[in-house]
């Protein structure tokens, strides 16, 4: 009788606990679309910006052969100090979701300009839903906007709640202006941090209202397999 009920008692307590710890990481492996998103904020250099004659069009040529987007790249030494402390600050959050030793690519200065309302139903400076599918949705951005942006600026905006399940296949295609989701926008000060999953958030960018533009800072990081960008562990050492 001694074992038997050892036997009974092991499996009425173990038994629950197998079937609801199997159910929790199964619901965790078939989350393929996780969502990160922290803001933050930074104390840039007044002189941070872009830099007009580096900078090069982006994007696809508009009707009337204009390009209303333009960028340049920054490599590590240009980062300021402010935005490698903030990488260093956020290193362990990005650890836990790209790996220990994940990589830093390039930094981009981005400035987008209005466009005309006849020209918005074209895609010309990924202002339609997409994810920033690259080798895999596994990728991250850390934001810095350049300027106070406000709704007249064409702030980024990402969908707050997204479906973690399931892709979106309008906006995997790029082909979806809308969506009757609960939205999110980065207005705010020059200095304002967002941490975001860009490769498995549906996001977009903004379009100014006439006559304005939107400055913003961007690097991305990549799982260590993508081989896309440098090993943090070597970057973040180098302060």
């Amino acid at each position: 009788m001694g074992i038997l009920h050892k036997v009974y008692s092991w499996t009425r307590q173990r038994v629950p606990e197998i079937y609801f710890r199997a159910v929790h990481a199964s619901r965790l492996f078939s989350k393929r679309f996780f969502t990160l998103s922290v803001t933050g904020h930074i104390n840039l250099d007044p002189t941070f910006g872009l830099d007009e004659k580096r900078a090069i069009d982006r994007g696809n040529a508009a009707p009337d052969g204009r390009r209303y987007s333009k960028y340049h790249t920054l490599d590590w030494a240009e980062v300021p100090p402010s935005i490698k402390q903030a990488i260093k600050n956020y290193d362990s959050v990005i650890r836990m979701f790209l790996g220990d030793d994940y990589l830093i690519n390039d930094g981009l200065v981005w400035r987008n300009y209005s466009i005309p309302e006849q020209y918005r139903g074209s895609e010309l400076f990924s202002q339609h839903w997409h994810y920033d599918k690259v080798v895999d949705f596994r990728n991250i951005q850390l934001f810095v906007l350049l300027g106070d942006v406000t709704e007249d600026d064409g702030p980024f905006e990402f969908v707050s709640n997204p479906d973690e399940y399931h892709i979106l296949p309008s906006v995997l295609d790029r082909n979806n202006q809308n969506l009757t989701l609960d939205i999110r926008k980065l207005t705010g000060k020059r200095g304002d941090t967002l941490l975001f999953s860009t490769g498995s958030t549906p996001h977009r960018a903004g379009i100014p209202a006439e006559g304005r533009y939107r400055d913003i800072f961007s690097i991305a990081f990549f799982p260590a397999y993508t081989k896309i960008g440098r090993s943090s562990k070597d970057l973040l050492s180098q302060g």
